[in-house]
């Protein structure tokens, strides 16, 4: 669903600069979305049984209009940009997917362990059955490492 939210604001952003130009205005640069959170999980397509969520949280650089508008095709979808969302905690070593590239946006998803370690440390007992799940499936390597970095108590989900 988010590819096609972002290749539908691309589409826009290229329109609005032809026209921008047009006018001899100042066009929108290129910006870079980052997903952050339960939504990158599920278009991760972690297979766990994940809550779905009408809140997106996201990372980004992009211009108010251009906000905007995301916000708009995403509400158009059933889905709400998070207005607090850039506020999530996220390791330092988080690394970003991409999920969409277009000619002015981009669209990248953070790793499910940064995102599950982020939910581990900030707000275990709200996930504690994704957590207590993922546990029992077989963590990665690397999301016990970051656990173990970051002091997080993993005998708290078992």
């Amino acid at each position: 669903m988010l590819s096609e939210v972002a290749a539908l604001l691309d589409a826009w952003v290229t329109d609005q600069n032809v026209e921008l130009r047009r006018e001899g205005l100042p066009t929108y640069q290129p910006c870079q979305i980052k997903v952050l959170g339960q939504t990158a999980l599920l278009e991760a397509g972690l297979a766990l049984q994940l809550v779905a969520t009408k809140d997106v949280d996201v990372r980004a650089n992009y211009e108010h209009a251009v906000e905007a508008e995301f916000h708009r095709l995403l509400r158009a979808r059933g889905r709400e940009l998070d207005p607090v969302g850039h506020e999530a905690w996220m390791p330092k070593e988080t690394t970003y997917a991409p999920l969409y590239a277009g000619r002015f946006v981009t669209l990248l998803l953070a790793d499910a362990d940064a995102v599950l370690v982020s939910k581990a440390l900030k707000a275990p007992a709200k996930n504690r059955s994704l957590l207590t799940e993922y546990l029992a499936k077989g963590a990665s390597p690397r999301f016990l490492q970051l656990s173990k970095r970051y002091g997080i108590d993993l005998e708290q989900f078992v």
